[in-house]
């Protein structure tokens, strides 16, 4: 074969490549029938739509366009893989080249999609609320969670495909997005949460004796992850139940929340209810991070009904001040509750 020969048919070859590029991605006709088959052009653009329709279905659940990919796979093969196994198609060489260029980026853009999900979701994060502060985070689901003072959560940069896992130790409150194909778990201790999505709370302080769940909305699912068969080993809670695990003895219990200040420390809205001062000063301490005395314990007996809607500390004690007609003093950081002498 002489030079010039070889030379006009590889400007034929670029110009059939000129020619299919402006045809499928302009929608330009091109004209020259010469030097284009239309039936491979059919064939090429068939190709190209394979690499539009998986990029469309990147645009909806992976999770879910994932699992199609593998069952179409399983169940039949694609019009990709037809076009090289039937006996119908004579691809030209510059077709072939074509079909194996496309079929690399597909194959090469799930692969690497796959792994760097894989690679995120092994990726933990750790966000802590110190000791005088309450934080507020948001999770890589859209779940908006509280975090009260001393607490810690941990979670992937990225969620698995099957399941969203959180572990927090302290108290939290959640509002978990909903989502039905992919549930909500949090490790808390011995206690392990379960949900689809809702509204709850959940106190695991490391150093108590107990991990409580107090659910607001919707449905929540709590297992003791070390019961025995002799013991209750989960329970399903509803608004305005609360579940207990007591640590020392694993025991799993079912009870109706009746602590109206329950998310107090997040909220700052307080409601006494013939409440004993001993137990209003215990809720003052931990929603407001600070230390009251109280001189005399026949003081601590001392009924109050009130509520209080986003006080401060210090207005809510000169209430209780003048309701008893106590003394109040402030001293080394510390508020001073006595009786008159």
């Amino acid at each position: 074969m002489s030079y010039r020969r070889m030379k006009a048919e590889k400007d034929i070859e670029t110009r059939k490549w000129e020619l299919a590029a402006r045809s499928i991605f302009d929608n330009e006709l091109v004209g020259d029938e010469d030097l284009m088959d239309m039936q491979e052009m059919g064939k090429l653009k068939e190709l190209v739509s394979q690499v539009d329709l998986y990029f469309e279905l990147k645009k909806h659940s992976e999770q879910k366009g994932w699992e199609n990919v593998k069952r179409q796979m399983i169940k039949t093969p694609s019009k990709t893989f037809r076009i090289f196994n039937s006996e119908k198609f004579a691809l030209k060489p510059f077709l072939k080249v074509a079909a194996m260029v496309v079929l690399a980026i597909v194959l090469g853009t799930v692969v690497y999609q796959y792994i760097r999900d894989n690679a995120l979701s092994r990726q933990i994060n750790e966000v802590i609320a110190g000791a005088n502060a309450i934080k507020t985070i948001e999770l890589p689901d859209g779940t908006v969670v509280s975090l009260n003072t001393n607490t810690r959560i941990n979670y992937p940069e990225r969620f698995s495909r099957d399941k969203r896992e959180v572990s927090i130790q302290g108290e939290a409150f959640f509002e978990v997005k909903p989502n039905k194909h992919k549930p909500f778990i949090i490790h808390a201790g011995n206690a392990q949460i379960k949900v689809l999505g809702t509204s709850f709370n959940v106190n695991a302080y490391p150093e108590a004796e107990k991990v409580e769940v107090i659910v607001e909305t919707g449905k929540v699912q709590v297992s003791n992850k070390v019961a025995t068969i002799a013991k209750t080993n989960e329970l399903i809670l509803d608004p305005g139940d609360k579940g207990t695990l007591i640590c020392a003895s694993n025991d799993l219990l079912k009870t109706t929340n009746n602590d109206p200040n329950f998310l107090a420390w997040k909220t700052h809205n307080l409601i006494f209810r013939e409440t004993s001062l001993k137990e209003v000063i215990a809720n003052l301490e931990k929603v407001y991070k600070v230390d009251i005395v109280v001189s005399d314990d026949k003081l601590n007996n001392l009924l109050l009904s009130a509520q209080f809607n986003n006080y401060s500390v210090d207005f809510i004690l000169k209430v209780i001040q003048t309701t008893f007609n106590l003394e109040l003093v402030q001293a080394n950081g510390q508020y001073i509750l006595k009786a008159h002498s």
